[in-house]
């Protein structure tokens, strides 16, 4: 083994292994669990809305409660909380219910969640001790501050310092000239921490908030004032514990579904690829290994939108691995040496891996810029995931392949259990340009059908993330599980745990039932859910309380999901057009929608709602399809260079026999670790793992039949 393999080798393990230690021993603030997967803690604030109504009157009542809502969700992220949950609620639609997944400084979330945080610096009329009558109103106020932060004063002791907007700065400038000798009191929620005197003009736009602060408070004053102030006072109603919102059942089954999942890929990789299944089942290892760890450094929640991004991330690790080793057995069967194929089978497959990488990587940083909440823990897992994808399957797969030879020359490094097949596989050519036609009715014909329902239904039916409901304390006589509490009601509820275990209190979150004179009544949902449990033979319990609440991700959420989608889907294509042509570009979008289409078409025919599982699901769907598109469209590129005079059809065509192989082992691969979770995963998974099923489906048969005829079709136009 040389000096620059053997170095090679040590800081490939030094990597897996420190991956391996910061997974397993985070540092603070490092990989948390989501609301859905861990729960956390709940508490109720009722905002006081009919003060701000008598005192000013501006403004109605649900744009203040939403407006405290905004500040609540921004200081939960200041808090460092990801993945929040913040609805509102009650039957007059005053009340915020917050739940912060693994937060236990409860004391500490209410104090900073519920400061009201209204700055204001005032001129003080006369005297040494100023009172709050003989104030003076000086127009700055904690709106006009850009930043805010933690500091020491003259003194040594906690302060915040903080920054003004330049409109700001330049009115502070003009205040404090003009008021030169006389004290400005700077007013927190009408309580004076200092009245300094001014000296000389400020014209820095900066200063210090003195106040006898602790560390912690002077901490948390400088998230409130970072995050803006509440429009209105709150009032602590009470908190609870609360469960993981999928269940602790639903969780396990998920996790295990996951693991059969990923143990039936490395079954097949093993028996298909024989001994270089090894190294790629040990790519695998080392890719999630190294995945965990950098979301543990990088401080990221793992949610069940998380969980779709890795299980994108793992199906284009996989998708690498099967890349390189059907170029390695191409070149083996062209006669070249072990050691020379591999060499060869990387170096002809890094600028395929860095393609459909980069593509992914352009729509990932669109969706994080844009979207909001899950949109972006997607996007931070899918960032991440890539990132490591291209060193396992650039870096570390390699350096197994060299180790090996190295260790042993003479080594077998058998790439193939079945040559026959796959021999086959290589040497039947498909004109798969003319099912073309075919392929687009029979495309446009499920669509339009899809459609059709959606349309008769007035829409994919909005699940309860996004239309709200009522909200059930069931208190129970002895023992009951979430499972057993979701089985009974059948549809698409939240059961989480409320409080204590000894308590036996479940809180069921169930959609909006429409009363008969129009409105949102909770008394029929009230009926519905006893009426459900008692008839299931269920302990005997009682309902401890019912509250009509919001939606958890609202009409901003969707808004925000379908643009950062758009955009991600625009600057994808705007690479594939610049690495290949427009025209592939244009296959390329027109198979991404055609999959997203059928995917929503087929939820709407089967009956599922629109939730936050499903919108997790068409993100990876979407990815999914320009992954596989990419691999052809690199490989037409290739034969168009090497191939001299062949037309754009037929190298099309070639590419997609050659890359036969490759798509059907990758697309079946995904479909078996999805296929578990469906299977296994329980019933609050089933809409997810469906939606992907008919992606990973939707998505293999439009990169062979609509993306690739559609990109020979329009650039044989444009020649």
């Amino acid at each position: 083994m040389s000096f620059r393999l053997r170095w090679k080798a040590v800081l490939v393990a030094a990597v897996i292994l420190a991956s391996a230690v910061v997974t397993w021993y985070p540092p603070a603030g490092g990989l948390t669990l989501g609301l859905d997967l861990r729960g956390g803690v709940q508490f109720v604030l009722r905002a006081n809305v009919d003060e701000v109504l008598r005192a000013d009157g501006g403004g109605s009542r649900d744009e203040i409660v939403e407006q405290a809502r905004q500040a609540i969700d921004r200081r939960t992220n200041e808090l460092g909380v990801v993945e929040p949950l913040i609805l509102v609620q009650g039957d007059n639609r005053d009340e915020i219910l917050v739940q912060l997944p693994g937060f236990t400084d409860v004391a500490r979330a209410r104090e900073v969640l519920g400061t009201t945080a209204k700055l204001e610096w005032k001129l003080v009329e006369a005297g040494t001790e100023p009172e709050r009558e003989r104030l003076l109103d000086s127009g700055i106020s904690g709106r006009d501050i850009r930043n805010a932060s933690v500091t020491v004063d003259d003194q040594g002791l906690p302060a915040v310092g903080f920054t003004l907007t330049p409109d700001g700065g330049r009115r502070f400038a003009e205040l404090t000239a003009a008021n030169r000798g006389r004290q400005l009191a700077i007013v927190l929620d009408g309580r004076i921490r200092s009245a300094p005197v001014i000296e000389d003009a400020i014209t820095g736009g900066t200063g210090v908030i003195r106040g006898g602060f602790t560390a912690r408070e002077a901490s948390d004053l400088a998230i409130v004032l970072r995050s803006g102030a509440l429009p209105v006072s709150l009032t602590y109603l009470g908190g609870q514990y609360v469960g993981p919102t999928l269940g602790l059942q639903s969780v396990h089954a998920g996790l295990g579904a996951s693991l059969a999942g990923l143990v039936f890929v490395g079954i097949f990789m093993l028996v298909y690829y024989n001994r270089a299944g090894i190294n790629a089942v040990l790519s695998i290892v080392a890719n999630l290994t190294i995945l965990l760890g950098a979301m543990a450094v990088a401080g990221a929640a793992l949610t069940l939108p998380g969980i779709a991004g890795l299980i994108l991330t793992i199906g284009m690790g996989v998708d690498s691995n099967v890349l390189i080793f059907e170029r390695i057995k191409e070149e083996l069967a062209a006669g070249k040496p072990r050691r020379a194929a591999i060499t060869a089978g990387f170096g002809r497959v890094f600028l395929t891996i860095l393609d459909t990488h980069v593509a992914s990587l352009i729509a990932a940083a669109l969706l994080f810029q844009f979207g909001s909440g899950p949109v972006r823990g997607f996007a931070t897992t899918l960032t991440l995931g890539l990132l490591t994808n291209v060193f396992t399957a650039v870096v570390v797969s390699r350096t197994l392949f060299e180790v090996t030879l190295s260790m042993s020359p003479r080594a077998r490094l058998t790439f193939s259990t079945f040559s026959t097949g796959a021999h086959a596989v290589r040497t039947r050519l498909v004109d798969f340009m003319r099912w073309r036609r075919v392929a687009f009715v029979t495309s446009a014909a499920l669509v339009a059908i899809g459609l059709t329902t959606l349309i008769s239904r007035g829409g994919l039916p909005l699940g309860l993330d996004f239309s709200g409901g009522t909200a059930i304390v069931a208190r129970f006589d002895a023992p009951v599980s979430e499972d057993a509490v979701r089985q009974a009601l059948s549809g698409e509820e939240t059961v989480q745990r409320y409080g204590p275990v000894e308590n036996q209190e479940l809180l069921i979150r169930l959609p909006h039932v429409t009363a008969s004179a129009g409105g949102v009544d909770s008394a029929p949902a009230v009926r519905a859910v006893s009426t459900a449990l008692a008839s299931a033979g269920l302990p005997r319990f009682e309902v401890g309380g019912s509250e009509t609440v919001g939606a958890a991700l609202g009409a901003d959420f969707r808004r925000k999901a379908a643009t950062a989608t758009a955009l991600s889907i625009a600057g994808i294509t705007a690479y594939i057009a610049f690495r290949f042509r427009p025209s592939f570009a244009a296959g390329a979008i027109v198979a991404t929608v055609h999959d997203i289409a059928v995917t929503v078409s087929m939820l709407s025919l089967c009956g599922y709602d629109l939730t936050l599982n499903t919108v997790a699901a068409i993100l990876t769907i979407a990815g999914y399809s320009v992954n596989d598109t990419i691999v052809i469209f690199d490989r037409v590129r290739e034969n168009l260079k090497t191939m001299g005079k062949i037309s754009l059809t037929d190298a099309v065509n070639l590419a997609v026999n050659q890359t036969l192989g490759r798509t059907i082992i990758t697309a079946g691969t995904t479909f078996l670790s999805v296929l578990a979770l469906f299977i296994w995963g329980g019933d609050v998974l089933n809409g997810f793992a469906f939606a992907m099923l008919v992606g990973i489906v939707a998505g293999t048969y439009s990169t062979i039949f609509i993306a690739a005829p559609i990109a020979a079709m329009l650039g044989r136009r444009g020649r």
